[in-house]
C-alpha cells in the first residue's frame, strides 16, 4: 500500500506545478497589459485589468482597464502580435470585442 503513495504524490505535485505556473503566467500577462495601457495613456496611475474575456479562439483578450475613481477604459489585446487597441472607438476593439457580451 505504501508503494501507491509515491505515484499519487508525484501526480499531485506535477499538477500543482502546472496550474501554479499558469496562474503566475496569467498574472504577469495582466501586469504587462496594464503597463502597456498606462504607457498608451501616458499616465503613471496604477491600474488593473478587469472583466477579461477571451476572443478569437484564445488569441485575443477584451477587458477593462480599471483605475481608482475613474471610468473604466475598454481595450483589446492580441496575445500573439501584442497589438493593443484602447477605447471602444478603436477599430480593433470594434472588430473583436463589440459583439461579445460585457
Amino acid at each position: 500500500m505504501h508503494n501507491l503513495w509515491i505515484p499519487v504524490v508525484a501526480i499531485l505535485l506535477i499538477a500543482g506545478l502546472i496550474f501554479g505556473s499558469q496562474a503566475v503566467s496569467d498574472a504577469k500577462r495582466d501586469a504587462h497589459i496594464a503597463t502597456r495601457i498606462a504607457e498608451h495613456l501616458e499616465t503613471h496611475d496604477k491600474g488593473e485589468i478587469g472583466h477579461l474575456r477571451t476572443v478569437n479562439k484564445g488569441y485575443g483578450l477584451c477587458g477593462d482597464y480599471l483605475r481608482d475613481d475613474r471610468p473604466a477604459i475598454a481595450f483589446y489585446y492580441h496575445t500573439v502580435t501584442e497589438k493593443l487597441a484602447v477605447g471602444t472607438n478603436a477599430t480593433r476593439y470594434r472588430e473583436n470585442c463589440a459583439r461579445t457580451a460585457r
